[in-house]
């Protein structure tokens, strides 16, 4: 599947694996080129990119391979930084709820040395 953007022609994950895998399985490079309309120094790039690195690193539509991994990283970043915000959440109810309990076992502990007697200490 290929789109244009910007007067470029882009190309999907599984247009290039497709590409890979006839000229892998021995059709000529410059045949399948033609055939796809795709540069042979294109496919030659996603080949040695298949062979040398596997296929999970032929990007997806047009994205190339340091655009394609700061977006891996963003995601991975955005995720994080949701979690911790869940966490630091978590963690502020809980020194309100202390905080909370903490004054009203102060004002209970007021209540019982207004009468003048020392209170008791386990």
């Amino acid at each position: 599947m290929r789109k244009m953007v910007n007067g470029r022609r882009l190309f999907s994950r599984e247009f290039k694996v497709a590409a890979v895998k006839r000229v892998v399985n021995g059709e000529a490079i410059g045949k399948v080129a033609r055939d796809l309309e795709v540069r042979v120094s294109v496919l030659w790039r996603w080949k040695k990119r298949v062979i040398e690195q596997g296929e999970d690193h032929l990007y997806n539509v047009g994205a190339r391979p340091g655009k394609a991994r700061q977006v891996r990283s963003d995601h991975g970043q955005e995720l994080r930084i949701a979690e911790l915000e869940r966490l630091v959440g978590r963690q502020q109810m809980e020194i309100r709820f202390l905080d909370k309990a903490l004054r009203r076992v102060e004002e209970l502990r007021r209540e019982k040395n207004d009468d003048g007697g020392a209170a008791s200490s386990k």
